[in-house]
């Protein structure tokens, strides 16, 4: 079978088998999958419609090892393992089954500051949807706050929840086989070239990094800087923590 890589640009140079990268959501893996040259979203709609739409949003249907090594076997049929790219924000719920299935399995979690993010998610109305990853579960602490929330505070929640379960899922991975990139430095010369070494894998069109990611034709939602008192109070009680972590706040 022929490598399922660049479209565009990366050139398999190294060991690379199966390179993983996920975020949140408006956090710039499909940039970083057109400088790998890989694949965005492999199958995502299949994935979506078989596992995903169908079941009940406030309980996780992936709650075992075993539900979720089921879903990447379905999801990666007939891939070459030896040259796989490969970027969705639904990776954050099977890192494990990644690299259970893949021992050798490199993953990139790309992120973006939460509160780029809130405003980009509330122009997509994110805080509206009804699915599995966008509203907290029954056992979740926010499960009974959140009829009364803003959308600024559920779009915080979903930042923080998507972390957090990536960041779950990464700790069983190595730390030679995992990276964090933030996505408002992708365009500097150590990030890409960080990429590369982490990678093994060249890219030719390093000019793909200076496009603007994630924009959005309209906001419905102040930038950051414009925010009151209380809208980053009421951001920080939510994502403040994994803001610190990041090393955005």
């Amino acid at each position: 079978m022929a490598a399922m890589r660049c479209r565009k640009s990366g050139r398999i140079r190294g060991e690379i088998k199966v390179l993983i990268i996920t975020g949140t959501g408006r956090s710039g893996t499909e940039t970083l999958t057109r400088l790998f040259g890989g694949y965005h979203e492999f199958r995502v709609n299949y994935i979506l419609d078989k596992y995903f739409l169908k079941e009940d949003p406030l309980s996780n249907p992936f709650d075992t090892i075993e539900k979720r090594i089921m879903v990447i076997l379905d999801l990666h049929q007939g891939i070459d393992r030896d040259t796989f790219v490969d970027s969705s924000n639904l990776y954050i719920h099977f890192i494990d089954a990644v690299y259970i299935l893949n021992p050798s399995a490199q993953f990139i979690l790309a992120v973006r500051n939460g509160r780029d993010f809130v405003r980009s998610a509330i122009s997509r109305k994110w805080h509206e949807k009804n699915t599995f990853g966008s509203i907290p579960q029954r056992d979740n602490p926010y499960f009974n706050r959140w009829d009364k929330m803003n959308p600024l505070q559920k779009n915080a929640w979903i930042w923080d929840y998507r972390n957090r379960k990536a960041l779950k899922g990464l700790s069983i991975v190595p730390e030679r086989q995992k990276l964090i990139v933030k996505i408002e430095d992708i365009n500097s010369h150590e990030t890409i070239n960080s990429l590369e070494a982490f990678s093994g894998i060249s890219i030719g069109e390093r000019e793909l990094a200076d496009k603007r990611w994630n924009a959005n034709p309209s906001f419905d939602f102040p930038p950051k800087e414009e925010w009151t008192d209380n809208q980053n109070s009421e951001f920080d009680e939510i994502a403040g923590e994994m803001m610190r972590f990041f090393g955005y706040d």
